[in-house]
């Protein structure tokens, strides 16, 4: 089978020429020719043969002219000359130009093919040498040779960028030249233990480049014998895994560290717990943990959006870890909520004063994106082990105060009592109650009626949200509306409110002459922001039936104190045409010279107020000057909890409006709204 090689025959006699060209026919591939040594070296030129079989006396160009441009372009070029001349002369040239294959005319074939089968065995070994110094030098780890006694014989290029010496600064020393001093004389011996029995070793250094920097190298060191020299090399292949090693600890500290904060996270933290609970108990000493929550952050969240509140967090996360001693371990739970852990012998007191450190940073003003903002903490107290003797149940006891500070008021520290379990246990499960809330019909709602103080007429049904809980008891909104928003029900159950109250009141209308009464929906600060696309408000009233200047939106003082978002709701929807009462007057911290920004068309005078106006000279002035106030301002006023005459006589009196309260009935069923418009039993008190 005829070797795999490119052949030019370069000779002007044609018989000759094609006696060559057969002979070569069945030794290699493919061959082409040329008539001289000008055709000869443009052929070459262009086709870049892997043997050139040529003739020395030619016209245009002689063939030793030709080979002379060929070596000077390719010095390595496979070269025979053919020849019937015997010119000691042509044959020293050939020798100074580099040929040393020289075939005598006539041409024996045996003598060509011989000549042939050296001259591609040569270039075949070029190639394996070209290639392996192109592998050499590309290759993109670091190369270094040495032999037995450790001396540097060749470096690669990669070697000197990652290493910083150059070729000639690292050639003749030993690999100590990159000794970091970081291994001791056991991890050489066992390295040298390898290759002597295995005649290989790999793992990680450290290495210093030139510079003095360390770094790490994932090093592979091969034993190679040569034949040819009959010695021994040693390969050391080399890379460095800096990028590695730092893609490493980043996906360990994902892993094990909170994104956000920084803090160790659910997974880490539980870790240290368990290590800690071990080392207390071995000590017999004690372990408080502390669950913290923050106060007032949701609602920064939904006002200001997630990038806003992250903010927040990472600066409540770095004050916490400030409070902490390097001994104590603070982590972010999840949400808002964080998990402290405190070795010490008098768990208690460590727990208050850290308690109170944590609660004072947390409630510093905050001033993000030019914006000054509050929020607070509070926090559960367990103490091991008289809480629980493990993780799970201290960080049980822990939640359950916790619990139970939020519940008492908020900004301040419970330690675990065995009724706030109990607390928890109930939270849980009216939880579990609301999820499934509305499918399984337990939200409901009762109407209390609104009476004008004019002529006695029912002007408005408030719809009030209750919710019948499965073991049978009748909460009202302030019991569970805090649950049901932090659960995400608040949009579906202002939904649920429109529609039932619309169907509810329309009802009503064929109860002549009773003028059907108008609508008021009680909105929380949650809602009030939800309320951004218009259209969509709009659309919801359009789908109850009832005309949309009969339906009055309530809404308290918080829910639009510091609420951005909301205020701009607020004005964009009273623009399109809706109606806002402000509800409960009073009981905050709202001025009067709020009411002139707000667009309501009424506020409801808070009961406490009212609850005076008999008892009280300071309520029956402050009463009087508000009606009075808000006439002036066109906006209509409403009094709360009116259960006496003799409150309701000065309400008259003064002009208010319109009053609700017991002195009119209690909160009534959907099914009862008919019988008491047409019973009308609050009249006597206008007749």
């Amino acid at each position: 089978m005829p070797l795999i090689a490119r052949v030019l025959v370069v000779e002007d006699d044609a018989i000759t020429r094609v006696q060559l060209r057969r002979m070569l026919g069945r030794m290699v591939s493919e061959v082409r020719d040329a008539a001289d040594g000008a055709e000869g070296l443009a052929l070459w030129r262009e086709w870049q043969p892997d043997l050139v079989v040529t003739d020395v006396m030619m016209p245009v160009m002689n063939g030793l002219d030709m080979s002379r441009e060929i070596k000077a372009r390719e010095p390595e070029a496979q070269i025979i000359v053919v020849s019937s001349s015997s010119d000691v002369a042509h044959l020293r040239q050939a020798l100074d130009i580099g040929i040393d294959r020289y075939v005598s005319k006539p041409v024996d074939e045996r003598l060509l093919c011989d000549a042939i089968g050296k001259c591609l065995r040569d270039l075949q070994r070029l190639r394996d040498l070209r290639l392996a110094r192109l592998v050499f030098d590309a290759a993109g780890e670091g190369v270094v040779v040495t032999d037995t006694k450790g001396c540097i014989l060749a470096v690669n290029p990669a070697f000197c960028e990652i290493s910083g010496y150059r070729e000639d600064e690292a050639l003749g020393k030993t690999p100590a030249l990159l000794s970091s001093g970081r291994h001791d004389a056991e991890f050489y011996r066992q390295m040298w233990e390898s290759l002597r029995g295995l005649g290989k070793w790999s793992g990680e250094i450290i290495n210093r480049r030139k510079s003095g920097e360390l770094y790490p190298e994932w090093l592979s060191i091969v034993a190679v014998d040569e034949p040819t020299l009959h010695a021994t090399r040693y390969i050391g292949l080399f890379s460095d895994i800096t990028e590695r090693k730092r893609e490493e600890d980043r996906i360990r500290r994902l892993a094990h560290y909170d994104v956000l904060t920084g803090l160790p996270n659910r997974i880490l933290f539980g870790d240290h717990m368990q290590r800690a609970l071990a080392r207390v108990h071995r000590r017999g000493s004690q372990m408080a943990i502390l669950y913290l929550d923050l106060d007032r952050f949701k609602p920064v969240n939904d006002l200001y959006g997630h990038a806003f509140g992250d903010q927040v967090l990472t600066e409540a996360a770095r004050r916490m870890a400030a409070c902490m001693r390097d001994t104590d371990t603070i982590s972010r739970r999840g949400g808002d909520e964080f998990v402290a852990t405190l070795e010490t012998q008098d768990a208690k007191d460590t727990a208050a004063l850290v308690s109170r450190k944590l609660i004072e940073a947390v409630s510093r003003p905050y001033l993000i994106e030019g914006r000054q903002i509050s929020i607070g903490a509070s926090i559960g107290v367990a103490i091991y082990p008289d809480d629980g003797a493990d993780a799970e149940s201290l960080l049980a006891s822990a939640d359950a105060a916790l619990y139970a500070a939020k519940h008492d008021g908020r900004g301040d520290f419970r330690f675990y009592r065995s009724e706030d379990q109990r607390a928890v246990e109930a939270r849980l499960s009216l939880d579990e109650a609301l999820r499934g809330g509305l499918a399984a019909g337990r939200f409901e709602l009762r109407y209390l009626p609104e009476i004008s103080l004019d002529d006695g007429h029912v002007d408005r049904l408030e719809a009030l949200l209750r919710f019948r809980h499965p073991d049978g008891h009748v909460m009202d909104a302030r019991h569970f509306l805090a649950h049901a928003e932090k659960l995400g029900l608040t949009e579906d159950l202002g939904r649920m409110t429109l529609a039932e109250a619309a169907r509810a009141i329309a009802t009503l209308a064929d109860i002549a002459p009773v003028a059907r009464p108008g609508l008021t929906i009680d909105l929380s600060a949650q809602q009030l922001i939800a309320m951004a696309d218009v259209a969509e408000v709009l659309g919801l009233l359009r789908a109850s039936g009832l005309p949309a200047e009969s339906i009055t939106f309530e809404f308290p003082e918080s829910a639009v104190t510091g609420n951005d978002v909301g205020l701009a709701n607020l004005h964009a929807l009273s623009a399109a045409g809706l109606r806002f009462a402000l509800d409960d007057f009073g009981a905050g911290f709202c001025s009067f010279s709020l009411l002139q920004q707000l667009p309501l068309t009424a506020i409801k005078i808070d009961l406490f107020f009212i609850e005076e106006i008999e008892t009280n000279p300071q309520s029956r002035e402050l009463v009087a000057a508000l009606i009075a106030f808000t006439k002036r301002l066109g906006i209509r006023t409403i009094a709360e909890g009116v259960d006496s005459p003799g409150q309701l006589a000065f309400l008259r009196e003064n002009g208010c409006d319109a009053a609700q309260g017991f002195l009119f009935g209690q909160p009534l069923h959907a099914e009862e709204l008919k019988d008491y418009l047409r019973e009308r039993p609050w009249s006597r008190w206008f007749d």
